[in-house]
Formats: structure tokens, sequence, C-alpha cells
């Protein structure tokens, strides 16, 4: 299947008008900014229910805030609707902004062959999740990022390397009161790739408010 740029995706025309029916829960627009406003309140973790949440990404050297906006397929009389969300309105910063599909990894095959970002959600052992992660990337060759959330705490992440080779490895996701949702994680994940960063450096991705 062809894919299309994130340019492509926004000058694409819009999708006809259609009868909306509901909305597919397993599969979202994500919108990471990473130049989230100052002033207002920001949302905190939104956990699995998929709402808003600010996280904050971490490397060994730096750090910064990211907030990942999820805006759910709607569900119409011929299907899902593809329509691509708002974009942020600001200027470019050094972190590009990133807008991305979102699926179940469980989900409609449908959702997941066009996905740009696979999400397990039944918590696996680590070898289990990182075996999970790299079959969700070969089975699905237009997507970009895959996790999968561990036992306990942490996931494991994987993206697909410009060779094409899957690179994996198990990711911080904060303490087991409040850890950032797979979700989150994988968003900024893709956000990350996407947007020229190393895999490697990114070691976590943790709620921005303590739960």
């Amino acid at each position: 299947m062809s894919r299309r740029s994130p340019a492509a995706r926004v000058n694409a025309p819009p999708a006809r008008p259609a009868t909306v029916r509901g909305a597919e829960p397993g599969a979202a627009w994500a919108t990471v900014c990473f130049r989230p406003p100052h002033t207002g309140a920001l949302p905190r973790e939104a956990g699995l229910r998929g709402g808003p949440a600010c996280v904050v990404w971490r490397t060994r050297a730096a750090h910064g805030p990211a907030l990942v906006r999820f805006d759910a397929l709607p569900v119409t009389e011929r299907g899902c609707a593809y329509r691509y969300p708002a974009p942020c309105l600001h200027g470019p910063g050094r972190l590009p902004c990133d807008t991305h599909l979102r699926a179940d990894a469980d989900g409609p095959a449908e959702l997941r062959e066009h996905a740009d970002v696979l999400v397990g959600r039944v918590p696996r052992a680590v070898t289990e999740a990182r075996r999970r992660v790299r079959v969700l990337l070969a089975e699905h060759p237009g997507c970009l990022a895959a996790v999968v959330p561990c036992l306990g705490a942490g996931c494991v992440a994987g993206v697909r390397r410009a060779t094409g080779e899957p690179w994996c490895a198990r990711l911080e996701r904060g303490g087991p009161r409040a850890p950032a949702s797979p979700q989150a994680v994988a968003s900024v994940m893709h956000a990350w790739v996407a947007g020229g960063g190393s895999p490697g450096a990114l070691r976590a991705v943790v709620p921005a408010f303590a739960g």
C-alpha cells in the first residue's frame, strides 16, 4: 500500500460529508506538539482513555514537554472517516509537531493497514513484548512505530529503521501510580523519529504531572 506524506495528507481534499454514527475507540489521529502552551490549564495524563496528555520526553542529555492530542476517527455509514485534524497554529520549532494515525494492534485490519503507529493493549513479559513489536512491524510495512506494554511498568517500543529493519528498546513510562499510557509513548516515539531523532536517544516518556 502506498503511503502519503504528512504534507500530502494536509493538502488532501476533505472527506465527503456523511452521517456520523459514533467513534472508533481503537483508532485516532494523534497530534504530538513539542511546543505546548505555557498558559492555561494543561491536560493531565489520560491513561488508556485516549484523551489529551501532557508528558515529558527524556534523553541522556536533554528533556522537554510534549502535548499529545487524540482525535478519534468518526464512524459513518461507509465505515471510518479519515478526516485530517487541525494542525498546531504556532510556528515551527526545533522539534517539529507531528500528526499520524494510531490504531489498536488487535483492531480491524483496515485500520491496522493504514496505521502509522500500532499499540498493543495486553501487557506482556519483556521478551514476549519485544517479539510482539517485531511481528507488528514485520506484518505492517506501512507502520513506523509499535509499542507493547510490559508487565509491571514500562513498555517495549519499536521503530522501523531506514533500512527496514526493526529497532526495539524498553522505555520508562513513569512511576507505577501514574505511568504514561502506551498510546502517548508510541505517538511521541513516532514524532521523535519522524522529526529526525535517533530512536536510541529517547530514553523515557513520562507524565508531566505526578499521579
